[in-house]
């Protein structure tokens, strides 16, 4: 048999020995009960120790103390149930030096499936077994370093962060939570998202109720949750925090993790608070203005009929002081102050009823007619009563459905800036006003003037916006919410050789009635 058992004279067992013992693998026998009964040449060369003291179970001294109970038990359970046997252990080699080997062993049966030996090798994988363990052992390195600049970069940024498990149960929330609050990060931990417990112990006793109902629902529903909450600083401060928590969910959906995390917004919200405060104030203010820049209009308005009721007054008392009295022109001037104070008060009428946003009656009424009536009423104004104002209208042009007091108001308007307009000019004033019927039965009218023209005509009906030192920026405003009021339009352009013209479309018919939408004017930082 083998080196351990009785020799065979037998020739051929000689030449199985010789070619067993020859062979570079690592071959060895034992018996049913796991005694190892033989070893080839070349394990007893690799233990470099006499036969006897590797036989039956002496070669467990030579595997690695850290693998020999597992290896040895694994052993006599394949014994015990005859299955075969495979396992990986250190064995120390005759220079002292452990090798990484895997061991095989299959058992042999007679006719009666009975195990009557057990044959086994062995194969030398250290090399790859180091290879694959520097290999694991590089990866966790790599794991630990990725862990460390995680928790490196969680410990850092300027938020809390926070996880909990599927039922909502805190199990991480960063140092800066124990930084910010001066709670312990144990303090931060709690069994659920309960009132009043762990990290909501924090959190102000008015935004408790709202948050734990926040996180319940988030909870409950499995969906992201987004709220406003303050936390009490250290030293007793509360300050705002935008809380947000996400799930994570697993390939089937399932959630296995809860993120949240904390931002400081505390600056921001009280940035905003001034702001709303800010603006506030600042609506306030400009309603104020737009009052006062409204009354400041409307004094304007009723400027031209008040002028005219003070120059014919001035003419009355002249006319009485003459030797003799000329009581003929004194009549006439009586009739004119009539007139206009008449108009002044229709035109106060008007205001009011813009104010108050009542619907206007409208008549019949012709252009013409207007037009005469705000160039005499604008000419009463001895400063402008040495422009000409060239009129050129078409012949038999068809009445307008108007308010003649409204629309006479915006041409007073148009005339007098255009005057104004040309007061600077180095050329000779002149001012034209043009009056037709176009083909989509509307009647354009035109006031211009050959001034320096308007820099936006786009934005020149926008309220409070003028080009005079001393304008108001509210009448071609007012003159735009007059027109659009009775369905027309109003627009500015410049003239190629120089100049403006102020374009009017009115309606032939007005169908439906309106009402000005003068309160907008009222507004801040409206159209």
């Amino acid at each position: 048999m083998g080196a351990g058992g009785n020799n065979s004279a037998d020739d051929e067992s000689l030449r199985l020995r010789r070619i067993v013992d020859s062979t570079p693998a690592l071959i060895h026998t034992a018996r049913p009960d796991g005694y190892l009964d033989f070893l080839n040449q070349t394990w007893i060369d690799f233990f470099g120790q006499p036969i006897e003291k590797l036989l039956g179970w002496e070669w467990t001294s030579f595997i690695h103390p850290e693998d020999v109970e597992a290896f040895v038990q694994k052993w006599r359970e394949s014994i015990a149930t005859g299955e075969c046997f495979e396992g990986v252990a250190r064995v120390r080699r005759a220079d002292g030096e452990y090798r990484w080997m895997v061991h095989h062993k299959l058992a042999m049966r007679d006719e009666h499936r009975e195990i009557i030996k057990w044959y086994g090798s062995s194969v030398d994988v250290d090399k790859r077994k180091r290879a694959a363990i520097t290999k694991v052992k590089r990866a966790e390195e790599r794991i630990q370093q990725s862990e460390r600049e995680l928790r490196t970069i969680v410990e850092t940024i300027p938020a809390i962060v926070g996880t909990a498990l599927p039922d909502g149960s805190v199990d991480f929330i960063s140092q800066s939570w124990a930084d910010y609050t001066g709670l312990s990060r144990e303090q931060g931990l709690c069994s659920g998202w309960k009132q009043g417990s762990g990290w909501a112990s924090a959190v102000h006793p008015d935004d408790r109720d709202r948050s734990t109902a926040s996180l319940q629902a988030a909870l409950t529903t499995g969906t992201s949750s987004d709220q406003e909450i303050r936390l009490r600083r250290a030293d007793g401060t509360y300050r705002w925090f935008l809380s947000r928590n996400f799930p994570l969910r697993d390939d089937e959906g399932n959630i296995i993790k809860w993120y949240g995390v904390l931002f400081d917004i505390d600056d921001r919200k009280r940035a905003e608070d001034h702001l709303r405060d800010t603006r506030i104030k600042l609506s306030r203010a400009s309603r104020i203005a737009t009052v006062a820049e409204l009354s400041a209009s409307i004094a304007h308005e009723l400027n031209q009929p008040l002028m005219a009721v003070f120059l014919n007054a001035q003419a009355a008392k002249r006319w009485l002081a003459a030797n003799p009295p000329n009581l003929v022109q004194t009549n006439t001037s009586i009739d004119r102050i009539l007139r206009d104070a008449r108009a002044a008060d229709e035109a106060m009428q008007h205001i009011r009823a813009l104010f108050k946003q009542e619907s206007f009656d409208k008549t019949e009424a012709s252009i013409p007619e207007i037009m005469a009536e705000a160039v005499r009423l604008v000419q009463e104004d001895p400063n402008k009563r040495e422009i000409p104002i060239d009129r050129d209208f078409d012949e038999n042009l068809p009445n307008v459905s108007v308010d003649p007091i409204q629309i006479q108001q915006v041409f007073i308007n148009l005339i007098s800036n255009a005057i104004e307009a040309m007061e600077d000019s180095r050329l000779t004033s002149l001012a034209k006003v043009r009056a037709a019927v176009t083909d989509q039965n509307e009647v354009l009218i035109q006031v211009i003037d050959n001034g320096p023209g308007v820099d936006d005509p786009e934005r020149i009906f926008e309220p409070f916006l003028t080009t005079k030192e001393k304008g108001m920026g509210i009448g071609l405003a007012v003159s735009r919410s007059i027109v659009e009021a009775h369905g027309g339009r109003i627009w500015a352009e410049n003239n190629p050789g120089g100049g403006a013209t102020f374009c009017v479309v009115l309606p032939l018919s007005f169908l439906s009635p309106d009402r000005l939408d003068f309160q907008r004017l009222l507004e801040p930082n409206t159209p």
